[in-house]
């Protein structure tokens, strides 16, 4: 469904339940949004960029900027994870999840008071945000909810795992997107039961999220 993360496998033991929750409340808001949006995402944006092309060739306006507002929203996101990966020193960890929930609790609040166009791609900074909360320095090559890639890596792993140690990894990683994919059924019975609404409970995730270890504690 959305783009979820190749490298939680390789994560310090202590990282992983932080990753996995992550992961998990990425695929919530992807599924709330999208269903409120009616088939446009928060994490997705290879979805998205699909549907704003298609868009402009059948001068779908809204729909379009909708569209750009997520991507741009999705973009600013990463670049405010980055910089404070970046600059934000030993408290850099703890800055991001604080902005992380800020944001999506903003977007929440739009999103439930005004309306999911005008608070969903609020949410997509957040999101944007989640991809960049394990980032090491330079050394991340796709985003935290890029499924695409598990699903790629998963594959590479069970054929090059043949006769070898490693022969079962690629189960890990499959574990990596059964998560969002999980988080993501979550999202729509949440959205099913009390409409947008349900976003905050991906706030209440992201908020577990922060007290849970991290490699700079």
């Amino acid at each position: 469904m959305s783009d979820t993360a190749a490298a939680t496998p390789g994560r310090a033991p202590s990282e992983r339940a932080l990753a996995l929750t992550l992961l998990a409340a990425a695929g919530y808001l992807d599924a709330v949004a999208f269903l409120a949006l009616s088939g446009i995402f928060v994490a997705f944006m290879s979805g998205n960029t699909t549907i704003l092309g298609q868009s402009i060739a059948y001068g779908h306006w809204h729909t379009l900027a909708i569209c750009a507002a997520l991507i741009i929203g999705f973009f600013a996101g990463n670049i405010l994870g980055n910089v404070i990966t970046r600059w934000g020193g030993p408290r850099a960890h703890h800055i991001q999840s604080s902005a992380t929930i800020a944001w999506v609790a903003l977007g929440a609040l739009l999103t439930v008071v005004v309306s999911p166009e005008i608070g969903l791609p609020v949410v997509a900074i957040g999101s944007g945000l989640i991809n960049t909360a394990l980032s090491r320095s330079t050394d991340v090559h796709v985003g935290l909810t890029y499924v695409t890639g598990t699903l790629v890596k998963a594959a590479h792993q069970l054929v090059y795992g043949i006769r070898t140690d490693d022969a079962w990894q690629w189960t890990t990683t499959v574990a990596t997107w059964l998560v969002f994919a999980c988080g993501a059924m979550a999202g729509g019975f949440g959205y099913r039961w009390i409409g947008v609404s349900s976003i905050w409970i991906a706030v209440v995730a992201l908020v577990i999220a922060a007290f849970l270890p991290h490699r700079s504690d």
